[in-house]
């Protein structure tokens, strides 16, 4: 018997996460959404696997994402991280403080 792959895909609510989402539902994968809107909790039921509502950005919630994969699953095989709130604007007069906080949305929560 082959192992149930798994995926988990960040700020997955809406626009390419939710499409990243389907497309791994389709292809076989056990889903788990992360999304601030609340539209994950009903794309990851619908998709067959769960979701949460909370920020990309929240301990608790990627610890709530990634517990709830291991107890239904046990294991995570995908992360998707489709966060696109980072900072905005001409890069040359960016902060350092707006350059690392768009890490840390990117990056650094995986």
């Amino acid at each position: 018997m082959t192992a149930e792959k798994v995926a988990l895909v960040t700020a997955g609510g809406s626009g390419m996460g939710a499409g990243a989402a389907r497309k791994l539902a389709a292809d076989g994968f056990k889903v788990g959404v992360l999304s601030s809107s609340g539209k994950g909790e009903a794309l990851g039921t619908e998709l067959g696997g769960f979701g949460i509502t909370g920020s990309n950005q929240s301990q608790k919630a990627l610890a709530q994402l990634v517990d709830g994969a291991m107890d239904r699953w046990g294991r995570v095989d995908v992360l998707v991280n489709s966060a696109g709130h980072g900072p905005k604007g001409d890069i040359l007069e960016m902060t350092d403080e707006d350059w690392h906080g768009g890490l840390d949305v990117y990056l650094m929560n995986v």
